[in-house]
């Protein structure tokens, strides 16, 4: 025999609970919203308290190509692996492009003199002055030589693209108007193959990466652009690199 069905009653709504209710959802979403934004300030801080050189690629140890320095020797930029290494790109007959970049370079050279794990490879952008003798003839002119400083060329595909791909220069090299367009930026690669920047602190909580621009510095000094700065833009921008340097060479390769 079956049980009659209850007859079901509504359920009484207390507005008064329901609005405490309410109101403590309210202060717990508050208080959490609070936390975590507390939290990401802590982190935020720590954060913009690292000056350590900050990371913005990595050479692939496949990334293997052959290049023909100065002397005619052959190298291939493996060689290259656990030092540490500055490079840019040039266009050799065009001096005034990378003037500034040259006489920083020219000053890391005798810094790092007689260093064997420490280079400075400056790779020809234009196909038609990568010929030994003329590579040669500029690391003459200047006072510099192997092993510590490489002038190289190794092909305008190659180079190029290991300029723009591999490295992140913000320019692919071209021609415009019979003159190369190129970044002069020099780039740091650590012992491990990773591609590093200097950071500067940008208020409480942020950090900013650095470009090792010394052309665009030398302008900026030009055009007196030097404001909140106790030096010029070319020294305050090597004293940086000088820094990240002395870092990398100070830590070893990562097993």
């Amino acid at each position: 025999m079956r049980t009659p069905v209850e007859k079901l009653e509504p359920a009484v709504r207390d507005p008064r609970k329901l609005r405490r209710t309410a109101l403590w959802l309210f202060v717990i979403m508050i208080a959490s919203g609070v936390g975590i934004y507390a939290a990401y300030l802590k982190w935020a801080a720590g954060q913009a308290g690292d000056d350590r050189p900050g990371f913005i690629g990595r050479i692939d140890n496949k990334a293997e190509f052959g290049v023909v320095r100065q002397d005619a020797s052959g190298a291939k930029i493996s060689e290259l692996f656990g030092k540490v290494w500055v490079v840019c790109g040039v266009s050799v007959n065009q001096p005034d492009d990378w003037k500034t970049t040259r006489e920083v370079l020219l000053r890391l050279n005798e810094r790092y003199a007689g260093r064997d794990d420490f280079r400075i490879v400056c790779f020809t952008v234009d196909p038609n002055q990568e010929d030994p003798a003329v590579l040669a003839k500029v690391a003459e002119e200047i006072g510099v030589g192997l092993p510590n400083w490489w002038f190289v060329g190794a092909g305008e595909e190659y180079v190029h693209k290991f300029l723009k791909n591999k490295l992140r220069l913000g320019v692919m090299p071209h021609q415009k108007d019979g003159k190369w367009v190129f970044d002069a930026s020099l780039i740091v690669v650590d012992r491990d193959r990773h591609i590093r920047q200097a950071t500067l602190k940008q208020g409480k909580y942020r950090r900013q990466k650095v470009t090792f621009d010394f052309e665009q510095a030398a302008i900026w000094d030009a055009e007196g652009r030097t404001q909140g700065l106790a030096k010029s833009n070319v020294e305050t921008l090597e004293e940086l690199l000088v820094k990240t340097l002395d870092e990398m060479i100070a830590q070893p390769v990562t097993p």
